[in-house]
């Protein structure tokens, strides 16, 4: 399902009353300032741009920068005060000082709709398809819990669970693979990212530098010199399975070192269980267009049919994850994917995965069948064929 954008007239007559980066933090302080909470301010500001981008042709005074902040306020609120309902609590006295006056009404950098609506639709379409039906469903299509999870043929809670998290993960694609547009546009800044660079090298290019975020909501590594928007490893922190491995280890290595384990005995596993309810789930293969490296562009999904959780697991990384590679990585952490090679192996076409050093020496090295992925041997001397 996608979402499309306001017809023409509609668009045409409020293209130029949105909100401009400035407007978004002020949104922040303003949620911030109802619920008495800054940690879920952030949330509440994205929902109300979510549910102002779905009520949008309600705005009707697009006259001044004044009456499309006031018609925003109003959502704000209501945001909150629903927050608040579900927790048993009562709005907050509301510290209109903490409101720069200048910044609430400078609206002339805007975003146009249309292009604000095109974000949405691109980071709603990367979404697992049973989180991104709850989320349209309960945002766009105002159904209940209960007509949502009738549809798509699951609980009430689930479907909760589902909003919830497609909202935690929309804010995440927006800071990621959306990360230029979602700075340009006011949905995020920069230096809120929370990257900080780490001793740890890249088995991709095997530089230094790969930057580590720990937050609240997740656990991620990237390489900045290979993709510096794209994330090697990313453990989103409301999966119980993802807590428990690193949602309190702090050091750079232990952490890699805990999820090349969990990798490695996950993938291995005859019956891997979901990291979220731990119900059973089935492993499949998957391509990515959009990856050059064969070893990259190849690896496994496991997706939920209960809670609609998906992990996924390259190839490359499930040679990094191996015994032999870790133990060779500890030895000389510089080591590096090599280019794959093509062979034979019994009977069929199989592609061989090395880890090795800089002048192309192999170091481990592991054949996988091209058609199956299946793993049909680990070499951990200095070739394989």
């Amino acid at each position: 399902m996608t979402l499309t954008a306001l017809p023409h007239d509609r668009a045409i007559a409020t293209r130029d009353r949105l909100w401009s980066s400035a407007q978004r933090a002020r949104l922040v302080r303003l949620c911030a300032a109802v619920v008495g909470d800054p940690a879920a301010a952030e949330d509440l500001a994205q929902e109300t741009l979510l549910e102002a981008w779905r009520l949008q042709d309600q705005l009707t005074d697009t006259s001044s920068p004044g009456g499309a902040e006031a018609w925003l306020n109003a959502i704000a609120r209501n945001v909150c005060r629903r927050w608040l309902r579900a927790r048993g609590s009562a709005p907050k006295p509301m510290p209109t000082a903490d409101l720069d006056h200048g910044e609430a009404h400078d609206l002339d950098t805007v975003l146009e709709r249309e292009e604000l609506v095109e974000l949405l639709d691109r980071a709603l379409g990367l979404l697992p398809p049973a989180t991104r039906d709850a989320l349209v469903g309960h945002y766009v299509e105002e159904l209940s819990h209960a007509e949502i999870a009738e549809r798509i043929g699951t609980s009430a809670d689930a479907v909760s669970m589902r909003v919830s998290r497609g909202r935690s993960r929309l804010r995440y694609l927006l800071e990621t693979q959306f990360g230029d547009e979602a700075v340009a546009e006011g949905w995020t800044r920069r230096d809120d990212a929370g990257w900080r660079a780490t001793r740890l090298h890249c088995p991709q290019c095997g530089r230094g530098g790969v930057e580590l975020r720990h937050g609240e909501a997740e656990v991620a590594f990237r390489c900045p010199g290979c993709d510096p928007t794209g994330l090697a490893v990313r453990l989103p922190l409301d999966a119980p399975a993802f807590v428990t491995l690193v949602g309190d280890v702090r050091r750079p290595s232990a952490i890699q070192s805990r999820v090349a384990a969990w990798t490695s005995s996950y993938w291995d596993s005859p019956s891997p269980a979901c990291v979220r309810c731990e119900r059973p789930v089935q492993t499949l293969t998957y391509v990515r267009e959009d990856v050059e490296r064969w070893s990259s562009r190849h690896g496994w999904y496991a997706e939920c049919d209960a809670c609609g959780e998906v992990v996924s697991g390259s190839v490359s990384g499930r040679l990094l994850a191996r015994p032999e590679t870790r133990a060779a990585l500890k030895r000389e952490p510089r080591l590096r994917l090599l280019p794959v090679r093509e062979v034979v192996r019994d009977g069929a076409d199989a592609k061989v995965v090395t880890v090795g050093t800089a002048d192309g020496t192999p170091v481990v090295s592991a054949i996988f069948l091209r058609d199956t992925l299946r793993m049909a041997h680990v070499d951990a001397a200095t070739t394989t064929g």
